[in-house]
């Protein structure tokens, strides 16, 4: 965990899966670069999930992906 006012970097990695007119899937990997934690992911959710678990800092409620999840 890095703590709030900790700097700490992230590498990520995202890309669609799927045909573009077949309900195409957004999937993703992010890596802490110092922690060497890695998550892959298939939603904002769960990258979110990752930040907010990796950082101890939760993401504010005006950042929040909930809407962007279900377009």
């Amino acid at each position: 965990m890095i703590g709030p006012g900790t700097q700490g970097s992230f590498v990520a990695r995202i890309w669609l899966e799927g045909e573009s007119t077949d309900h195409p899937i957004w999937r993703g990997h992010i890596q802490h670069v110092q922690g060497e934690e890695e998550c892959y992911f298939q939603n904002l959710q769960e990258l979110k999930k990752f930040l907010e678990r990796t950082s101890g800092v939760p993401v504010p409620a005006s950042d929040d992906v909930e809407e962007l999840s279900d377009e």
